[in-house]
């Protein structure tokens, strides 16, 4: 009867320490389906941060054996989602800046950083160096993204900032002609190399950090109630090169 004992406390031991086997590591908001608010459906294109961000997930969820449920949102406010039980995770590319932290989600680590910078026309090359030469002209931007607040804030007098809700609006006015440029970034590792997010087809000029001196990190926004997932993410980012 002693053995007996001494062998169930030995195993509830084991189960407080390791994990009984059938018990769930993360819990989230549907039992073994891990909700993830992206910005675009279905990326395609080998340049697309929403392609790399989507493999990484899906890496990360295969490993925790949790199957993906995506969900497509407008990125400005996104980083709200997880805080009022919309989705386990955000993953629209948020930069941690301290006015989108919100009580009930917590950022992840870093998974890469950005840098400032304006896409022109290959033709344009020889016209254009920095944000003060478009004056006169149209720059886009596309609403609550870190571009948007880096134009507000560098551009001069005169240039015509116009505003999108999405990226696919923004490139599709630029192809038409509407724009001279447009607001985005220039992606990089977290070592310092420049992650390819365009061909030959494509210059980004006025290359800066949106705050001179410091790194604009993007972070993945985890529901806090979903217990297990920000400790599991941030185990996976320590490991996994992003991207894949």
């Amino acid at each position: 009867m002693k053995i007996i004992i001494r062998c169930s406390y030995f195993v509830l031991f084991l189960c407080t320490v390791l994990g009984c086997a059938g018990e769930k590591t993360i819990q989230t908001i549907v039992p073994s389906v891990l909700s993830v608010a992206v910005t675009s459906d279905s990326p395609i294109s080998q340049y697309d941060p929403q392609l790399w961000i989507r493999q990484y997930i899906e890496k990360f969820a295969e490993e925790e054996k949790l199957r993906v449920e995506w969900n497509v949102v407008a990125f400005d406010g996104s980083w709200t989602l997880a805080s009022n039980d919309s989705v386990d995770l955000v993953a629209t590319n948020v930069a941690s800046f301290s006015d989108r932290v919100v009580p009930g989600s917590t950022f992840s680590d870093p998974f890469l950083y950005e840098r400032r910078a304006l896409r022109i026309r290959p033709m344009d090359a020889a016209n254009f160096e920095t944000i003060a030469d478009f004056v006169g002209k149209k720059v886009g931007v596309v609403s609550g993204m870190a571009a948007e607040i880096d134009v507000n804030r560098r551009a001069p007098s005169g240039v015509n900032i116009v505003t999108t809700t999405s990226f696919g609006e923004l490139y599709s006015d630029f192809e038409l002609g509407r724009l001279d440029a447009v607001a985005e970034a220039e992606y990089y590792d977290l070592s310092g190399r420049v992650i390819p997010s365009y061909g030959d087809d494509v210059v980004l000029i006025d290359h800066h950090d949106l705050n001179p001196g410091s790194r604009e990190e993007s972070v993945f926004v985890i529901r806090d109630q979903s217990k297990g997932l920000l400790k599991s993410l941030n185990r996976f980012i320590k490991k996994t090169y992003f991207p894949l």
